[in-house]
């Protein structure tokens, strides 16, 4: 699968960001399957769990490094191909960065969910 680009509208400026590539997801890709497999004994449908089950296993997730905190930091401004200040994009902007870059947001040909 290619890496897809899309351009984002920041204020009055277009930028181009970049979905992150597999080298640039497998460290996340390997702590997410990890704890998932600390968590198996929930089920292996996630959806399935219950809120409680989903919220501890998050906590680990988070601190093994690989929480949505850790994604954005890492992932965003390195698939920021256009130089801008990151503090110039709102969040609600930054979280619609953030769906693209990690392939949460399926547009064409482009990268699988990184939760897939």
């Amino acid at each position: 699968m290619t890496v897809l680009k899309k351009q984002f509208d920041i204020g009055t400026r277009k930028i181009w960001v970049r979905q992150a590539s597999g080298m640039e997801r497998l460290k996340f890709e390997t702590i997410l399957a990890k704890t998932f497999r600390k968590f198996k004994h929930f089920g292996l449908e996630q959806e399935k769990w219950t809120e409680e089950q989903q919220e501890e296993f998050m906590i680990v997730l988070e601190n093994s490094g690989a929480g949505m905190t850790d994604q954005l930091q890492e992932l965003v401004p390195a698939c920021i191909i256009d130089d801008i200040d990151m503090n110039l994009i709102d969040r609600e902007m930054l979280m619609e960065i953030y769906y693209f870059v990690r392939g949460d947001v399926l547009e064409g040909d482009g990268s699988i969910p990184l939760d897939s």
